[in-house]
């Protein structure tokens, strides 16, 4: 049996979502979902008022963030 297991692990290959993870596509997409998030809820803040704009761009780049982690859990 552990023959079999770790022949098994020899000729292994990655598939696209483990090579994915490996190489840290999960930081990068979540970095840009948070960024995006916190440029368009700066811009909003900005356009009711500009004290606005930085709680606008947190709170957006907080709801990037999180609809993004929810989107890679489903």
């Amino acid at each position: 049996m552990t023959n079999v297991t770790k022949n098994d692990a020899v000729n292994h290959e990655l598939s696209i979502d483990e090579l994915d993870a490996a190489a840290g596509g999960f930081w990068k997409e979540l970095g840009v979902a948070m960024g995006a998030g916190g440029v368009t809820g700066g811009l909003g803040g900005a356009a009711v008022g500009g004290i606005g704009a930085v709680p606008g761009a947190i709170g957006g780049a907080l709801l990037g963030g999180i609809g993004y982690c929810i989107s890679a859990i489903f």
